[in-house]
């Protein structure tokens, strides 16, 4: 799961204002795949890069490619000397109980399996995440950003990676402060930062004859858009992946949706994906470049007001961890005694109640209107969170199916 769900919900929790046209970014158009004559939309899904639920690493064979256009490897973090590194394959002290972190010691042998298997299938590595921190200190120099750009691409020459993603969610950052360094002069490093690894890219491209690809994940926020100068970052990456989710969760004042596509009236928050997608629809980005993200997990509080069928309702505490995914909801929940399954037609989200645990997730129904939202607005694509939340394919081969029709 992303880090630091308390300050992402913060984020996209707050209301949306008015932003004025910035003209379409061309440069650098997505070449799109191409299947029967027709663009195919991307399926890009974030993996990660620490041990599953059971305390097992997934391995190739866990994974479906044909299900999916692309894997973003999940996370690289910064060191404070603006080098790029992958703690998810090196020792790391015990956490606060104590308890060692296993280490994903054949990552590497497995993401080559995938790769031959799946010649097709992209494989990126992303670096930074939710609340990560490095990038505004590392890009504030250009030796830095130069040390960085040196060593991510170390990463795509000797594991043949198709791209990176730059997880810099918070460049600048909105006027009520975040815990992780923000700096004014990041309006200018994060567009120098995209400019020169791609640059960098292009040189490697023409080196090895392969085409390399940059992603970059923003915020659904309008103070992104406000701050950034978002013609120019644009023109350097093929997509930007919206964090269109987890309006709600165990910091909002009350239960409420996770995933709904459009807001719906009773929410105090007014929230909702198509509010985020709209922050750079209506800034004039070439909504191809857009991605929308859905999650495979949700949100579930327990001790639950036993009004509304529990949505939008003062809550106690979390159940089933906070944010079960869906494999966990598939199986441990759906269907089991108590459990009602609800529909907001308006915002197309279901929840679950039982009268105590509400439960907010995206689901077969829900990811439907959510492919003819993409269809309707022409995006990019999907981006999933995560990979191994619905490790029997469930919710991919609906994307699949629903993409084909």
């Amino acid at each position: 799961m992303h880090q630091q769900l308390t300050l992402a919900g913060i984020l996209l929790a707050c209301a949306l204002a008015p932003l004025p046209p910035i003209a379409a970014a061309t440069d650098n158009t997505v070449e799109a795949s191409r299947h029967g004559g027709r663009q195919r939309a991307e399926v890009i899904a974030y993996l990660r890069t620490w041990a599953m639920d059971d305390g097992r690493f997934w391995k190739a064979k866990d994974i479906d490619g044909d299900e999916i256009t692309q894997l973003n490897l999940a996370f690289a973090a910064i060191r404070p000397d603006g080098t790029v590194h992958l703690p998810g394959v090196e020792p790391q002290p015990p956490n606060d109980q104590g308890e060692t972190p296993p280490v994903f010691g054949k990552l590497w042998h497995e993401v080559a399996k995938l790769q031959k298997r799946y010649p097709h299938l992209k494989v990126n590595l992303s670096i930074g995440g939710w609340a990560a921190d490095g990038y505004s200190q590392m890009a504030m120099t250009p030796q830095g950003r130069a040390r960085f750009i040196a060593s991510a691409l170390g990463y795509v020459e000797r594991h043949k990676l198709s791209g990176l993603g730059i997880e810099w969610q918070y460049p600048v950052g909105p006027d009520w402060g975040l815990p992780i360094k923000t700096d004014p002069k990041d309006r200018d490093n994060y567009v120098a930062l995209l400019e020169e690894l791609r640059a960098a890219l292009d040189r490697l491209s023409a080196r090895t004859g392969r085409k390399y690809q940059i992603t970059a994940a923003v915020p659904s926020g309008p103070w992104f858009a406000q701050k950034n100068d978002l013609r120019r970052a644009t023109r350097s990456v093929d997509f930007l992946t919206v964090t269109s989710y987890a309006g709600y969760g165990s910091w909002s004042p009350t239960t409420g949706h996770f995933s709904n596509l459009y807001q719906t009236p009773a929410d105090p928050a007014g929230w909702s994906s198509d509010q985020s997608m709209r922050v750079y629809l209506d800034a004039g980005i070439d909504s191809r470049k857009l991605l929308m993200g859905v999650p495979f997990y949700g949100a579930a509080w327990s001790g639950v007001t036993n009004q509304a069928d529990g949505l939008f309702q003062p809550f106690k505490g979390v159940a089933f961890g906070g944010a079960p995914s869906w494999d966990v909801i598939r199986k441990d929940i759906l269907g089991k005694p108590g459990y009602v399954r609800h529909w907001d037609a308006i915002g197309k989200a279901p929840w679950l109640y039982n009268g105590d645990v509400m439960v907010s997730y995206e689901d077969a129904e829900s990811l439907k209107y959510k492919v003819d939202y993409l269809k309707e607005k022409r995006l990019g694509g999907l981006a999933v969170w995560e990979y191994t939340q619905d490790r029997d394919g469930e919710l991919f081969e609906k994307i699949g199916d629903y993409l084909k029709d």
